[in-house]
């Protein structure tokens, strides 16, 4: 039936309209440029187009999305020879409250917090805990979009994990005690 949905235009068309906003979310978190990461958006959906038909199965729709995006992030920095500078902020990643305006002050603060720490991590951690934690893929799916082994994503994971416990440490002790 997937098959089938990715073969009829207007529903693949739907479907990845759908993904757009986390595919978008995903290219953010690679080149930490809000243009960059709208181009490469926009690229990965325009070859996801051109390739839906190739889409075996509807429920790796959304590692396949993210493996065309990586690929087209890893073809402009081979083109570019350059990183993008960092130029958002952690809005787009911090969820709305309905709390105290201390609460959504105090919620947003550590969503910042939060954000610079993974901003720390070398990319390929950095990409392996965003695709875990907030996109929750496998460690399979994460393995495929990233064209790495299960075993170094599952390495990648753990050294991003300790490194984040490290960095948000101090916030942690400060604000719950312990």
């Amino acid at each position: 039936m997937a098959k089938h949905a990715m073969g009829d235009e207007r529903t693949a068309s739907a479907l990845l309209e759908e993904h757009l906003p986390r595919v978008y979310r995903f290219a953010l978190r690679m080149t930490r440029d809000a243009h960059a990461a709208e181009e490469v958006a926009q690229e990965a959906l325009l070859r996801a187009w051109r390739q839906r038909r190739r889409l075996r199965n509807h429920a790796s729709l959304r590692p396949w999305l993210f493996q065309i995006a990586a690929n087209v992030w890893r073809d402009r920095l081979r083109r570019d020879k350059r990183a993008a500078p960092y130029q958002h902020g952690c809005e787009e990643l911090a969820a709305p409250t309905t709390w105290s305006p201390e609460q959504a002050m105090s919620d947003a603060e550590e969503a910042r917090l939060a954000v610079a720490a993974m901003d720390s991590l070398p990319a390929r951690q950095r990409e392996v805990l965003y695709l875990h934690a907030v996109e929750e893929l496998t460690i399979a799916e994460i393995a495929a979009v990233l064209q790495i082994t299960t075993d170094a994503t599952k390495a990648s994971l753990s050294l991003a994990r300790q490194r984040m416990r490290v960095v948000l440490k101090d916030v942690f002790q400060e604000r719950f005690g312990g």
